[in-house]
C-alpha cells in the first residue's frame, strides 16, 4: 500500500471537508466543524493503518517463500525415497546374485581340501604306478 506523505494527507481532508459541506449545503445551520485534534488522530490511525498493513504485507511476503522452500524441500524428500526403493530392489538383486554364486562356487568337488586329497592321491597313484614299470 502507498504511503501518503503531509500533503496529499492535507488534500485528502479537503476532499472529505468539501464533499462535506456540498452534502450540508442545503442546511446551513447543520454545518459540523472537525477539530483539529480529531483531524490529527484521524490521520495518525490512518498512518497506524498503513504500518500495520506493510507490516501484514511482508509476513505474506515471507509466508510465500516459505512455503515455496517447503515444496521444494518436500520434492527432494520424495526424491530421496524414491531413490532409496530404487537402491533397496538394487541391493536385493544383489544379494540374490551373490547366493547363486555361492551356490555354485561352494560345491564340496570345488572345496580346497578336495583338491589337496586328489593331488596327494594322483600323485602318489603316479610315484607307485611308475615304480610298476620296470
Amino acid at each position: 500500500m502507498k504511503k501518503l506523505n503531509y500533503y496529499e494527507k492535507l488534500l485528502w481532508a479537503f476532499v472529505i471537508t468539501f464533499f462535506l459541506s456540498i452534502s450540508f449545503a442545503n442546511a446551513q445551520d447543520k454545518i459540523v466543524k472537525i477539530p483539529q485534534s480529531e483531524l490529527d488522530a484521524f490521520f495518525l490511525a490512518v498512518d497506524t493503518l498503513e504500518q500495520q498493513d506493510s507490516i501484514k504485507t511482508l509476513l505474506i511476503t515471507d509466508l510465500e517463500f516459505q512455503l515455496t522452500n517447503f515444496k521444494t524441500l518436500n520434492q527432494k524428500n520424495e526424491l530421496l525415497l524414491m531413490n532409496k526403493q530404487d537402491e533397496i530392489v538394487l541391493l536385493n538383486d544383489q544379494i540374490k546374485l551373490y547366493e547363486d554364486r555361492l551356490k555354485i562356487t561352494d560345491r564340496w568337488y570345488n572345496k580346497r581340501w578336495f583338491g589337496v586329497v586328489v593331488g596327494v592321491v594322483g600323485t602318489s597313484t603316479a610315484i607307485y604306478l611308475a615304480g610298476q614299470i620296470q
